[in-house]
């Protein structure tokens, strides 16, 4: 009698221990899982995008990289409201080097001059700046004259910006030079005056080949 059990058992052990269907995924489970698989593709394309490079400058020279001649383009804009368009602006500058006032010897000088051409009769001076570079080359210390009033302004090494500060009485001006290769610089002016529209000046200061300059 035991044995006819045990054959009479079998069978139907056998049956309910056949593997169950497998049930569909609740909604739920459907959104996680969609959630995770656009998550690890957003990752993945983010990771892929190329960081930009910083432009190292040699020595840390802020002082050297301006000599020469530019081209400045900007675009001229209404300093609040609408952003309206007011003009554009293409001007020649000249940065040189001037030894006569470099007394300290931890300071050098650069005069600047602006105007529409390298001819001397077309370029007018602006100003002459002192380039004092702090200890390790952290940063550089910017000191000019501008129409009777002492400016001041600094260079920073870990992004590469200057920014350059002229408080008149009725004005105040603020430049922002981005290096962005060894021949270009992104600038940003920002100028308000109670005799004139504020405005917002941005655009690029080219390199330029000074004989094609000369008239």
């Amino acid at each position: 009698m035991e044995n006819w059990r045990k054959i009479s058992i079998a069978p139907v052990l056998s049956r309910n221990q056949q593997p169950q269907p497998q049930q569909p995924q609740s909604q739920q489970q459907q959104q996680q899982n969609g959630l995770s698989t656009s998550s690890d593709s957003s990752i993945s394309s983010t990771s892929s995008i190329p960081k930009q490079i910083k432009f190292t400058l040699t020595d840390n020279d802020f002082y050297s990289y301006l000599l020469g001649s530019w081209k400045r383009n900007l675009e001229w804009k209404e300093f609040g409201g609408l952003f309206q368009h007011i003009r554009t602006s293409n001007t020649v500058v000249l940065i040189e080097e001037v030894t006569k006032f470099d007394l300290d010897p931890g300071s050098r000088n650069l005069k600047w001059s602006f105007g529409k051409s390298l001819n001397k009769n077309e370029l007018h001076f602006g100003y002459t700046m002192k380039v004092i570079t702090a200890p390790k080359s952290i940063e550089s210390y910017l000191e000019w004259t501008y129409i009777g009033t002492p400016c001041h302004g600094k260079f920073f090494n870990f992004n590469n910006v200057a920014v350059l500060n002229f408080f008149q009485p009725h004005s105040t001006v603020i430049v922002t030079y981005r290096i962005v290769d060894q021949d270009t610089m992104s600038v940003c002016v920002v100028e308000v005056d109670e005799k004139q529209t504020p405005s917002i000046q941005y655009g690029n200061m080219y390199r330029i080949d000074s004989t094609l300059y000369m008239k």
